[in-house]
């Protein structure tokens, strides 16, 4: 039985869907493919977003840790560039607070542990400094990222050309083997010295490793940017509906669209359908703002199936292993120890990427000496930052059991650990695993808990491993050997006799990017629906 109809579904709750939703329903439609719904009848047009979790946001979660609530954990994106124009113009439009992320350290503190060796990650780029790599001598002196971009520039005119070039085999090709580990290791990154497409790596890198590059994060968390579109898009009159797990969709005799949806919590196994209760709804046109794996998960018989070449298309990109850690401490342990304030700090460690993401301090007179000491505050780390083959390590503990209790002693006075964290906080042999890769990246020894100088345990840790369903992984990759540019157009309209469309960073030729959910969203708009550009909107 159908239950509802709307002129657009949308599937996906994620920035793309919730985008796309407020779009059309702040849009003068005169002369988009819904004109009839402002010259014919005169109805507002009716817009769903369905969302398979109680959460909006898809990739981008922001979580309020415990005594950190100025600070937002980002365990999914975390920050966009200037250049990022539909990004920022929409910051700017919504009135969102931004700030800077820095990626430096103010003492230039921040550390390296590679193959066994400690030294302060700027010693990367002094040419007096023998790192632990056999490096050519035209190697040396050269940050990860100087030699990334050195690369992309010797290769950006011809980018285009080198289609059917993964860009590891073109690194390889450039540079020693000792080099490219040293690319891989120090830069923090495995996915980004991996094969895939060349020139989709080369114009991606230049932006990312410019340098000159801000990153920029707001100060609500990237999460509250979906949040506040979907605030505004209800207010236009649209409605989002959770726990709504799409499992098929048709296409009926009169063009139009059923789909069947699952509701209620769903199954921990996305492969196996649990119905808590069916709801199918009808739909004139249907957005699938999902990526790649969601996707696959559908009923196979469902419409984008059968549709020629489309598996060909949706398989065109790879989903990217991510995985990340925060863990809340009592004081900075990382400022008193090692003099590190901000910025991050790499190893080869399954850590790989260690953040100082909220650094807290403040100045009190003592009672006793009557002078003004600094104290250390409750403060956080982004303790892991991992992809690739990291990824595995933890995601094999964090399925351990049982969760982390902190002990009451390295717990803030008066900070409770709130119940909503119970789905994210990692396991007890995850937090031990995460310590011990701290101090060892930190080379500080293992003390006593009594000890004054001891690293002491976190009060609240939580994970995410992008891994997991419906995601699949926590950005995408272009395929060696895929037109990019032929496919994101496909992917807008796999079949133009069907009102059916697809959007998300996936298939953008800005992946990894919030900027890339939102070009391909944008570009479906204008060029598949003919809804015109915004006036806030600016592309230069």
């Amino acid at each position: 039985m159908i239950t509802d109809q709307f002129d657009v579904a949308i599937v996906g709750g994620g920035v793309s869907g919730i985008y796309a939703g407020w779009r059309l329903l702040e849009s003068a439609l005169e002369g988009s493919v819904f004109a009839d719904r402002v010259n014919g009848n005169g109805k507002p047009l009716t817009v769903g977003v369905f969302e398979v979790s109680q959460r909006l946001g898809g990739r981008l979660m922001s979580v309020q840790l415990p005594g950190q609530e100025d600070t937002p954990a980002e365990l999914g994106g975390m920050r966009f560039l200037e250049s990022h124009q539909r990004v920022f113009q929409l910051v700017k439009h919504l009135g969102l607070e931004y700030k800077d992320l820095p990626v430096a350290d103010p003492n230039n503190s921040t550390l390296a542990y590679l193959r066994g060796k400690h030294f302060r990650a700027s010693d990367l780029g002094n040419l007096d400094f023998e790192p632990p790599y056999r490096l050519d001598r035209t190697e040396r002196g050269r940050t990860p990222g100087s030699l990334l971009i050195e690369v992309a520039l010797r290769h950006v005119q011809e980018a285009e050309k080198l289609r059917d070039v993964g860009f590891w085999n073109l690194l390889l090709d450039e540079m020693s083997l000792e080099s490219y580990q040293f690319l891989r290791e120090a830069g923090g990154y495995d996915t980004l010295v991996h094969n895939w497409s060349a020139a989709e790596a080369i114009p991606f890198l230049l932006a990312d490793f410019a340098p000159d590059a801000i990153y920029l994060a707001l100060k609500a968390g990237f999460q509250s940017l979906p949040l506040q579109l979907a605030k505004r898009f209800v207010k236009a009159g649209g409605t989002i509906h959770s726990q709504h797990r799409l499992h098929r969709l048709d296409e009926r005799t009169d063009g139009e669209f059923t789909l069947t949806f699952d509701t209620g919590a769903p199954s921990a196994n996305y492969r196996y359908r649990q119905v808590a209760q069916e709801k199918i709804c009808r739909a004139r046109h249907v957005i699938l703002a999902m990526p790649r794996r969601a996707i696959e998960l559908l009923h196979p018989e469902s419409v984008p199936f059968k549709i020629a070449g489309f598996e060909s298309n949706l398989e065109s990109v790879l989903p990217q292993p991510a995985f990340k850690i925060f863990a809340a401490y009592r004081r900075p342990w990382w400022k008193e120890m090692r003099d590190v304030e901000a910025g991050r700090s790499v190893t080869d460690l399954p850590i790989r990427q260690c953040y100082y993401w909220n650094t807290v301090e403040k100045t009190i007179k003592s009672e006793k000496t009557g002078k003004e000491e600094v104290i250390g505050m409750p403060s956080c780390l982004m303790a892991s930052y991992s992809d690739g083959a990291s990824v595995e390590f933890w995601s094999g503990l964090a399925r351990q059991a049982p969760r982390y209790s902190p002990s009451p002693g390295v717990c803030p006075p008066g900070v409770p650990i709130p119940d909503n964290l119970q789905n994210l906080s990692a396991s007890t042999a995850l937090v031990e695993q995460l310590h011990a890769q701290l101090r060892e990246l930190h080379a500080l020894p293992e003390l006593p808990a009594s000890s004054p100088e001891s690293v002491p345990r976190p009060y609240c840790v939580v994970s995410q491993n992008w891994m997991q369903e419906p995601f699949g992984g926590g950005w995408h990759f272009w395929k060696i050997g895929v037109n990019a540019a032929a496919i994101e157009r496909r992917m807008r309209q796999p079949d133009p006799d069907k009102a059916l469309y697809i959007c998300g960073e996936a298939w953008s030729r800005q992946q990894g990017w919030v900027e890339g959910a939102l070009e391909t969203t944008e570009d479906l708009l204008q060029k598949e629906l003919r809804v015109p550009a915004p006036d806030w909107l600016n592309l230069k």
